[in-house]
């Protein structure tokens, strides 16, 4: 397998409420990781409270090779569990250009709509703004609005509303 060898993007999983403490401990390796972020206010009986939460709670990204990636887990105590591929053997691994598309998403904030037609599953381009280059599958069209589904294959799949003038239909 090619991903042993070189450094890939590695999704693994975390006990409830440690992705920021998995986070510091890598970092004070000098591992490459990702875990993004958002704000969420929360009520509280007398306030209100802005808090950040994980997007996809209980996973952290980790950009390594795969004898680092292990040797995390085993040599350095790191509580973190790699997941599994869909067939069930090797580790899965996030390819560079989703996990690209995946931080340009969470460090933007999108709400848009749709004005040119396109047809219900066409995969599409984002072509300007701050999310170019995302890729992605048309999920639902409308006169108003277009829903497009980026996914990371095995982990999670976003929708977002994007206007027609910054996509492209890509080629098959």
């Amino acid at each position: 397998m090619s991903y042993y060898k070189s450094n890939v993007w590695f999704a693994a999983r975390v006990r409830r409420n440690q992705e920021k403490l998995v986070k510091a401990k890598l970092e004070q390796l000098g591992v490459k990781n990702y875990v993004p972020f958002r704000k969420e206010i929360r009520r509280r009986k007398d306030r209100k409270i802005e808090i950040s939460t994980p997007v996809i709670p209980n996973i952290v990204f980790i950009y390594t090779d795969f004898y680092t990636g292990i040797s995390i887990a085993n040599d350095y105590g790191i509580k973190i569990s790699y997941m599994k591929a869909m067939d069930g053997k090797s580790l899965l691994t996030v390819p560079q250009k989703q996990m690209d598309d995946f931080r340009l998403i969470c460090e933007s904030s999108v709400q848009c709509c749709l004005e040119e037609t396109f047809e219900k599953g066409d995969r599409v381009l984002v072509v300007d703004g701050c999310l170019k280059g995302v890729e992605g599958e048309l999920l639902d069209t409308s006169k108003d609005n277009s829903k497009m589904l980026i996914r990371l294959d095995g982990i999670a799949t976003f929708k977002l509303t994007v206007p027609a003038n910054i996509l492209s239909k890509m080629p098959n």
